[in-house]
């Protein structure tokens, strides 16, 4: 094993947590060669085999070509099916066949969970279910087996190292535009190949490092949360687990960089990934490494979900919002007295107002907004009017929940005042300051400023999302915080 995955392992012990037992870690394993992973798959499930026959796996994936290592032009889905079929019956169901849609429009929807509800459901006989590529195909069966069928085991095979869903026991689903984290199927086990690994495009190994970089921000946002009141608990544990990584995962930035990862940088970003779901899934929420840089994440795809556009990659867009995340930061660092006058609070009403006037804002079109005429938007609008009122509803009804706690905060604000120097010295310990993240990402070549993103975001866009930002969902964040103080989160972010 990977020294990097056995530290996985002393982390937990010294945190005297049974990593054997817990059902919220699944086993991990980084393999060296696909050798190693048809050892390591069969000798892991086999206590769960009927040994006098050949048991059944359900494979999914999105249809897309992938290379299984660097200078071979197989399909990972035919090395899998050949190395699994010596001792199960294999199905594989191809998601953007099933659906006749292009791979790359499929994302983790309503409208794509049903149609995985639909094709396990067709599986009676079958107990194991391997997801087979993106983060987005393992939330889609992750989620539909939490729904329909919770006693499978499920398996997670990353096809490249993109985001933290390989290991938790979480799902984000687009609902309305919306998207929503719900607690999903937990993961048996996952297989991390490192050949597979390293054959994936860097833009997707970069963008899985530019979703690890929330670990450097996102807990400013529960630690600010708790201290105002506005968060019911707080809790250090995925912090202490992530630390052992926090270093590690600086040191590689430059390795983003480069044509190939290094074998030791997919060996540190496949098991800081690991951890990453891992802790999450422990503390019992995602709060831990997602804060205020995926709320601006959630309302960038809003834009283009609501107009059906590509989405941008999600590492992407959570690395840029980062630097923004700790510009925030930094700003608040500076605040020696609290302007009380400037202070908001909003009824149903002002927040039905304000967000009605956001959604006649919205930039749905990105680059093209400015060729659409006003009957041609009124037209759009009318169209998707279902959509985009069940949306409204969702975003006012999440606002006011945290927005009930605010004002029940604001009454005791004064100790939060006397207590802010000491608040303040500790969120510093929390988070890296702006020019180390603009640094880092600048190393790992991901975007520090909208357009540089894939698609192209424009400006317009990003500073919407971040004026939105206290809208998007009802857990708390920095953003909520400097709009409830009357500042804007744009001027605040440096947009």
């Amino acid at each position: 094993m990977s020294i990097w995955f056995e530290k996985l392992i002393k982390t937990f012990e010294n945190e005297k947590i049974d990593y054997l037992a817990n059902p919220n870690i699944p086993k991990q394993f980084y393999c060296k060669e696909f050798s190693d992973f048809n050892s390591y798959f069969f000798q892991t499930l086999k206590v769960s085999l009927d040994q006098s026959k050949k048991n059944k796996i359900f494979i999914l994936h999105d249809g897309v070509f992938k290379k299984s290592a660097l200078n071979s032009s197989e399909n990972i889905i035919d090395k899998i099916i050949e190395i699994l079929s010596e001792n199960f019956i294999v199905t594989v169901k191809n998601l953007s066949f099933e659906c006749q849609v292009n791979s790359l429009d499929i994302h983790a929807s309503e409208e794509y969970l049903k149609k995985t509800s639909e094709l396990i459901q067709n599986e009676e006989s079958c107990n194991i279910f391997i997801a087979l590529g993106s983060g987005t195909i393992t939330d889609l069966l992750k989620h539909a087996l939490f729904i329909s069928n919770p006693n499978a085991i499920f398996i997670s095979i990353p096809t490249a190292m993109t985001v933290t869903a390989f290991t938790s026991s979480f799902s984000v689903v687009d609902i309305s535009g919306a998207k929503r984290t719900r607690p999903s199927k937990l993961i048996y086990a996952t297989f991390w190949i490192e050949s597979l690994l390293q054959a994936a495009p860097m833009q997707l190994s970069r963008a899985g490092y530019g979703d690890l970089l929330a670990r450097f921000v996102a807990y400013g946002d529960w630690y600010l949360g708790y201290k105002l009141g506005i968060s019911e608990k707080y809790d250090e544990l995925a912090f202490r687990l992530m630390d052992a990584y926090a270093e590690p995962i600086k040191q590689i930035a430059k390795e983003f960089g480069k044509e190939n990862l290094s074998q030791s940088a997919s060996e540190i970003s496949a098991a800081t990934l690991a951890m990453a779901g891992i802790a999450m899934s422990l503390s019992g929420e995602t709060t831990p490494l997602s804060g205020y840089e995926h709320v601006i994440s959630h309302g960038l795809d809003f834009l283009r979900l609501i107009s059906n556009r590509p989405l941008v990659l999600h590492g992407e867009q959570v690395a840029l919002a980062s630097l923004t995340s700790a510009m925030s930061f930094d700003w608040i660092f500076e605040i020696e007295k609290f302007d009380l006058k400037k202070m908001r609070s909003m009824s149903e009403k002002d927040t039905r107002q304000i967000i009605n006037h956001f959604f006649n804002s919205a930039p749905f079109f990105g680059r093209e907004e400015e060729k659409y005429l006003d009957s041609e938007r009124k037209l759009f609008e009318a169209q998707s009017a279902d959509t985009l009122n069940s949306a409204k509803e969702i975003f006012i009804k999440d606002y006011l929940i945290k927005s009930s706690k605010w004002d029940i905060s604001k009454e005791t604000f004064s100790i939060f005042i006397n207590e802010w120097p000491v608040i303040k010295e500790y969120l510093k310990k929390l988070t890296i300051r702006s020019n180390e993240m603009q640094e880092l990402l600048e190393l790992a070549c991901l975007p520090t400023f909208p357009e540089a993103t894939t698609p192209n975001t424009t400006a317009l866009e990003y500073r919407w999302a971040l004026r939105f930002s206290p809208f998007i969902r009802s857990r708390f964040c920095i953003a909520d915080f400097i709009f409830w103080l009357g500042e804007d989160t744009c001027t605040v972010g440096a947009i």
